[in-house]
């Protein structure tokens, strides 16, 4: 049985929700941090920036900070979009001359996710727009040194400088996009081998409910064979004995001329006669009875999507004597209440009830332990509303019993009380296990019922 959602504990579900909403991590993880980073930054000494050598804006210059930084948010669930304003904010930064920031780390972050995050289009197009901008941050220090810094004069010294500027920060880039696309792969392999494990539980399942449904129609069309059959057979045969005895009661209450004698004789005849009438009568009414719930479980036999339902058994006239077979086995067992005197339940709903009190001693005898004993208890109950109500207890291992790896025989209890309206809880602690059953009164409870 599945947890419901919200016995869930809190540090259980927050990992599924951050995982579900990947921005949030980005945007407390990368975005936030590096952008006050940015911030904090600027406002201790960046103020003396310039655009082309001129006072550069302080808004501008923390507009470009910003724009190359909060777009991390975006890293895993809109890759190119995120890549793409960085892109931008570091070009502006480059061409306005005010020099890289926190692009020393956002542009190699944006390269690596959308290695991993995007596709292979996006991440080989911003690979190359990256080492488009290696080139153009080689331009800046040039630009920097020879026209905007203190005059001086050329050296060679400034192209190894410019040269390795531009090889570290391709180098930077280039290495980042392949740690991206080798975790790429691997995230890809995994969501594949995920998805093709979904795939085939869902075709194991259906495989398993069509051998399910095979399975339920073929013990239909046996049933319907065999019983069904048989059970005509006998109703038809019922039913022409009666015609007979009726026939032959009709011939013999004609009057004769033999005397008082054979008169007598013929009354004699004539009440076993009608006293044949009514066992065959009552072998009709009960074949009938019984074809049509053998009608009804075929019915839900070849209904799609339910499970296999119970079979016929006895009533709960018959719970004293299935206590009593219990009792031989060696298991002690209690019946409280007489079933005889509770108000009458619908035969198909008494069926269930004694299978289910029958499941629930074997278990026992099975999961108590050798030193248990239980107690069986029905009554009938006026209040919220008339039903019929069975406990089965006992003082055994309870749930520190070892089950069977089955697990059908509650199911089964629950699909049986289920089919005529009731219902079956069951308890489990250190002082033993508890199976309670309650099953509607149609007819409600009369004043003398107990």
């Amino acid at each position: 049985m599945s947890t419901p959602v919200s016995e869930v504990p809190w540090y259980m579900r927050l990992p599924r929700y951050l995982d579900r909403r990947p921005w949030i991590m980005d945007t407390l993880v990368w975005a936030v941090p590096l952008a006050l980073i940015g911030v904090l930054s600027f406002g201790a000494g960046q103020a003396d920036q310039t655009v082309w050598g001129r006072p550069s804006p302080p808004a501008l210059l923390l507009a470009l900070e910003l724009l190359t930084t909060l777009p991390l948010a975006l890293r895993r669930t809109r890759p190119a979009v995120s890549a793409g304003l960085i892109a931008t904010g570091a070009a502006l930064q480059v061409l306005l001359l005010t020099g890289p920031a926190s692009t020393c780390v956002t542009v190699p972050a944006a390269v690596y996710a959308t290695a991993k995050y995007g596709s292979r289009r996006v991440s080989l197009g911003y690979l190359l727009l990256a080492l488009a901008g290696a080139l153009l941050l080689g331009a800046f220090f040039a630009v920097q040194v020879l026209y905007l810094g203190p005059a001086v004069p050329f050296r060679w010294e400034f192209v190894i400088v410019v040269v390795m500027v531009v090889g570290f920060a391709a180098s930077v880039v280039v290495a980042c996009w392949l740690l991206g696309a080798m975790s790429g792969r691997k995230r890809r392999e995994i969501q594949a081998i995920s998805e093709r494990n979904r795939l085939l539980e869902r075709e194991r399942e259906q495989e398993a409910r069509l051998a399910a449904d095979a399975e339920r129609m073929r013990i239909a069309r046996e049933m319907h064979d065999v019983i069904s059959h048989s059970m005509s057979v006998m109703i038809a045969q019922a039913d022409g004995g009666r015609y007979v005895l009726n026939s032959a009661s009709g011939s013999g209450t004609r009057e004769t001329p033999t005397g008082t004698a054979q008169a007598a004789g013929h009354v004699a005849s004539a009440g076993a006669v009608h006293a044949a009438e009514g066992a065959f009568g009552t072998i009709a009414e009960t074949g009938r009875e019984a074809l049509a719930q053998m009608r009804r479980m075929l019915g839900v036999l070849r209904e799609e999507g339910e499970a296999l339902q119970m079979r016929p058994a006895p009533g709960l006239s018959d719970l004293p004597r299935l206590i009593a077979d219990v009792r031989a086995t060696g298991l002690p067992v209690v019946l409280e209440g007489d079933p005889a005197v509770l108000p009458p339940l619908p035969e198909g709903a008494g069926l269930a009830m004694y299978r289910i009190v029958q499941e629930a001693l074997t278990n026992v005898m099975k999961h108590a332990g050798p030193e248990a004993s239980a107690t069986v208890s029905v009554q009938a109950r006026r209040w919220p509303a008339p039903e019929l109500v069975v406990c089965v207890r006992d003082d055994g291992l309870g749930s520190a019993a070892a089950g069977d790896g089955q697990g059908s025989g509650l199911l089964g209890m629950r699909e049986r009380a289920a089919l005529y309206g009731g219902v079956v809880e069951t308890y489990a602690d250190a002082r033993g296990f508890q199976v309670l059953a309650r099953f509607p009164l149609p007819g409600g409870m009369k004043e003398e019922d107990p």
